[in-house]
């Protein structure tokens, strides 16, 4: 399910142009609001099976749109803003909808009222074209050292493909069918690096094929390709179905 967030700002935005912890913050806030043990349930143990090694939320949200400038590691909007949350949990989505719509979206102590759409996006394509809206990290963890990988090396689209299958067996306790991921078109303009609560991430923009049954396709929608879903990155729009 889907959450579409727009906000007509009265004036200027201005915000740490690494955001995504102030977004996550937000939505956090907004479920707490209404269901906290909800909330920080999934915050602190995740969904679906629990493990001593996975904890997925199962949600994720994309950059914010709209116009804006960029000065001294701030970027400050303009005139209007746009996000997009999801989650394959319905439930959640609904929280974060009835917390924003009753209490508002704080930026700091400037709380704006936002317009709220739900959506629930159902794929029923065996094959879909993708451009991320966000960015996909890729991690590569070796003797306790993390690296990110490449979409130029080898690595890239197995453990896209390895990271779909882990989500999905640990929320449905299957294994689902398979997806198979191939490059369109990345290149080194789509690089992005960022940060999350002082951590450098480096991911990936792109354009992506996809193909597998709609139920994988759909789950991939709403929770997103490649790992920490839940800050922010791996989100895209459908492009071609």
């Amino acid at each position: 399910m889907q959450l579409k967030v727009k906000i007509k700002l009265d004036k200027n935005l201005t915000l740490p142009i690494s955001y995504n912890s102030i977004i996550q913050g937000i939505i956090y806030h907004s479920a707490t609001k209404i269901d906290k043990n909800f909330t920080s349930n999934l915050h602190d143990k995740g969904l679906g099976l629990k493990t001593d090694t996975i904890n997925f939320k199962y949600f994720s949200f994309s950059k914010i749109f709209g116009k804006y400038e960029i000065n001294d590691k701030k970027i400050t909007f303009f005139d209007e803003i746009r996000f997009e949350i999801r989650s394959i949990d319905p439930y959640f989505i609904h929280l974060v909808y009835e917390g924003m719509n009753k209490y508002g979206i704080s930026f700091g102590e400037r709380t704006l009222k936002p317009d709220l759409k739900l959506e629930n996006k159902i794929i029923t394509s065996n094959s879909i074209t993708i451009k991320m809206i966000s960015p996909i990290i890729a991690i590569k963890k070796d003797d306790n050292k993390k690296e990110f990988i490449n979409p130029m090396t080898n690595e890239f689209i197995p453990y896209l493909e390895n990271n779909y299958s882990y989500k999905y067996q640990n929320y449905y306790n299957n294994e689902g069918k398979d997806i198979d991921i191939d490059i369109i078109d990345v290149t080194y303009r789509d690089k992005c690096v960022t940060s999350f609560k002082g951590i450098i991430m480096t991911g990936w923009y792109g354009i992506y094929h996809l193909e597998g049954s709609p139920e994988s396709l759909t789950f991939l929608y709403n929770t997103g390709l490649g790992g920490k879903n839940s800050q922010g990155f791996g989100l895209f729009d459908i492009i071609e179905e």
